[in-house]
């Protein structure tokens, strides 16, 4: 039921479902604050600590642990379950994989070890160097009125705090108007608003600065 929600995940993150009208939606959890319905969200803001981290032992082709020196933050539990590892640079650049689960790492420096969901083509060394992301519909949120984040859809309605269900990310919605331009002759679409968090815009010809939806 696209307008139930539930404690434990009943998909996997941001899987995606479309009804008979062609309406798009993602699953997803949501973050530290319940999200308000008919609000544009936002994916969680990314620590950029967790990129460029340099492989702390080398992995031959078929290995699925990839151990990494982190860059200055910890690993708590199920952090980037589900989440993505690329691996940016020297030996093996190129490599795209979800994680399927890691270590918890409480040394913000210490070695973290995450398992991906396929072997490695090409082996890794420690000149390797690879980036950790969440999954974009992992502890989703308010889109804020100064952006952290790409926007990842409308709430549906009020979820609980770390709850997971279903958000519109495509095709029909209601969500949040900021009318402040609403009269504007040249208005081209929508774009997040950048004064009403949760809200969008006429997105204006002269606008450069806005993301288009």
């Amino acid at each position: 039921d696209l307008f139930n929600e539930s404690q434990y995940p009943l998909h996997r993150l941001g899987q995606l479902a479309v009804d008979e009208y062609g309406s798009k939606f993602r699953y997803v959890q949501a973050g530290a604050t319940a999200l308000v319905a008919a609000h544009l969200l936002q994916e969680t803001a990314e620590d950029t600590n967790f990129r460029s981290m340099v492989v702390q032992a080398a992995a031959a082709i078929g290995d699925t642990i990839v151990s990494v020196t982190l860059g200055g933050t910890a690993v708590t539990a199920n952090l980037f379950d589900e989440g993505e590892l690329v691996v940016e640079s020297s030996t093996g650049i190129g490599q795209w994989f979800r994680i399927r689960s890691h270590e918890v790492q409480t040394s913000t420096t210490g070695t973290c070890k995450f398992t991906v969901d396929r072997p490695l083509k090409v082996a890794l060394t420690t000149s390797s160097q690879v980036s950790v992301r969440k999954n974009s519909y992992n502890d989703v949120i308010d889109f804020p009125a100064t952006p952290t984040g790409s926007p990842v859809g409308v709430a549906l309605y009020a979820m609980t705090i770390a709850y997971h269900g279903w958000i519109v990310s495509g095709g029909d919605a209601i969500v949040l108007f900021d009318n402040t331009d609403n009269s504007a002759a040249d208005a081209e679409g929508i774009v997040p608003s950048l004064t009403v968090a949760g809200s969008v815009k006429a997105a204006l010809a002269a606008d450069v600065a806005d993301r288009q939806l």
